[in-house]
């Protein structure tokens, strides 16, 4: 059975207080909310729907103290839970590049938002590239990824700055307004510390507060957002495209998000250890074994060479029991023959 540990705590808190406050949100937007002032008349459940919200965000905040230690984790890309959820998140970002390059009405009124429409955009496109190679490349050192990731980045962090900018839809003081704002501002703070995972410089802790604090946003800003749209008919985002993407990217982010509980560390376990000293040790001790057996063989092979020279370098000298002698006279003699006194 594995064992509890402090983020198990916090996903259950993000569960109970994502679900509270978007329910809070959703009645209020449908029973209070006026259309034509884009304020809420009766501002009792979003008050408390925002208490909630200000109060798990604070929370999270305090797991970069009190989680996890920090370990070597090993990010997991090549899977459904990455995949999946990374697809659909780069169909929303295609969708608002199309309709951030349509919307050319703002670069002739107001200078600013044309240029700042005009970049995110092209920050969207660019953005499709990381969750592409995020499921393409298996190894998360890599530049490429940390490059595009840094996309992902500027676009939400820049998209949020033309949310601001723009009047035409929502007042500066809109409050839906702001929860757009805080869902890509905090969702652009998870992205960077996923392109540290990238550089090889993760903080887990960091990543993990970060992401839990943008899927509650995230959701908390997209999910009433549709509810509004599917029910009456308008929207209190900027657009639907926009609030379909900050679903997607809720959904991303909380799938990242639950992924690292079952991340293995870089760093070996004891048993591991143990099992990898024993296995050193039987191949030291094989080695061993192979280098008597070479040495005793070069000592047989030498034996034998030895051997074998020895039988070369040897031979017989025939022995018989007549002896001949030369005679000066030319005659053999036969030394051995018994001759007459």
């Amino acid at each position: 059975m594995k064992r509890i540990r402090i983020i198990d705590f916090y996903i259950i808190t993000l569960l109970i207080t994502g679900i509270s406050a978007i329910v809070l949100r959703t009645n209020a937007l449908l029973t209070a909310f006026d259309s034509l002032t884009l304020q809420f008349t009766d501002k009792t459940l979003i008050t408390i729907a925002g208490v909630i919200i200000a109060a798990a965000v604070l929370g999270f905040a305090a797991y970069v103290f009190i989680g996890d230690n920090e370990r070597s984790l090993i990010a997991r890309n090549g899977n459904a839970a990455t995949y999946i959820p990374a697809g659909i998140v780069s169909t929303a970002l295609m969708f608002m590049a199309v309709e951030r390059f349509t919307d050319t009405g703002d670069f002739y009124s107001v200078p600013l938002l044309g240029w700042l429409s005009v970049i995110s955009a092209i920050l969207s496109i660019l953005s499709v590239g990381a969750f592409f190679l995020s499921v393409f490349i298996e190894k998360n050192d890599n530049f490429y990824k940390a490059a595009f990731s840094l996309c992902v980045v500027f676009f939400l962090a820049l998209y949020a700055a033309y949310l601001f900018f723009n009047k035409e839809v929502h007042p500066t003081n809109s409050p839906n307004k702001l929860v757009d704002q805080m869902a890509y501002l905090f969702s652009a703070l998870f992205f960077l510390f996923e392109t540290r995972i990238y550089l090889g410089r993760a903080k887990w802790r960091l990543y993990v507060a970060s992401g839990l604090a943008a899927t509650l946003l995230s959701a908390y800003s997209a999910i009433p957002s549709l509810i509004v749209y599917f029910t009456n008919g308008y929207t209190v985002s900027d657009s639907i495209i926009e609030s379909v993407l900050t679903l997607t990217l809720s959904v991303y982010i909380c799938s990242r998000v639950l992924q690292t509980r079952g991340l293995s560390s870089e760093e070996e376990c004891s048993a591991a250890k143990s099992i990898a000293a024993l296995a050193l040790s039987r191949e030291e001790e094989i080695e061993e074994h192979r280098k008597l057996s070479r040495a005793q063989e070069s000592v047989n092979m030498e034996e034998n060479q030895v051997a074998k020279d020895a039988a070369n370098y040897t031979f017989d000298i025939p022995y018989t029991d007549t002896v001949t002698d030369f005679n000066p006279e030319g005659a053999d003699v036969d030394l051995n023959q018994n001759y007459p006194d």
